[in-house]
């Protein structure tokens, strides 16, 4: 009448499980290295990966580029812009230092303030205060402060009784 069906088979738990396909990596964007395209020759910028992560990075280094700037990908001493969202600029400045840059006076340490400005406007705005990264410097330690009495205090000993506690 009806054939027996059989619900489970042996062979079901020991199929062969198809593998997923395994996901292409993006080709990574080739260096930028037609300046002649580039509308700002004499701003190179470099972006600091430490804080924003690859993939910001990688979206702000095509922004800048389709805007007409040019994005190294290397720190060097053709960089005339350093780019970070670093706010603690002690830890910045000590890792900046030890790129050994051969003169990091001529290099504009900035936040990413100056770079959105700079989009914003389609090209790079002028270098203002509160767009750089300042270094802090240690303060040096001060002499502690002399106690100075004055030469009409009066100077004499008093109880720890006294009832004068303005005085005392």
């Amino acid at each position: 009448e009806f054939p027996e069906v059989q619900l489970f088979s042996e062979d079901m738990f020991y199929a062969p499980v198809a593998l997923r396909p395994k996901k292409r990596s993006k080709p990574e964007e080739a260096s930028f290295s037609r300046h002649e395209e580039a509308k700002f020759q004499d701003v190179r910028i470099f972006l600091v990966e430490r804080k924003m992560g690859h993939s910001r990075r990688s979206f702000l280094t095509q922004l800048a580029r389709s805007k007409g700037f040019i994005v190294e990908d290397v720190l060097s001493d053709t960089v005339t812009h350093v780019v970070s969202e670093d706010s603690q600029s002690s830890s910045f400045w000590a890792w900046l230092k030890g790129c050994s840059l051969s003169d990091l006076s001529t290099v504009n340490v900035l936040n990413i303030s100056w770079f959105t400005d700079s989009m914003r406007e389609g090209r790079p705005v002028p270098v203002q205060t509160e767009h750089l990264i300042q270094e802090i410097l240690p303060e040096t330690p001060k002499p502690a402060p002399v106690n100075k009495v004055s030469q009409y205090a009066c100077q004499r000993r008093t109880t720890t009784e006294n009832y004068n506690r303005i005085f005392t």
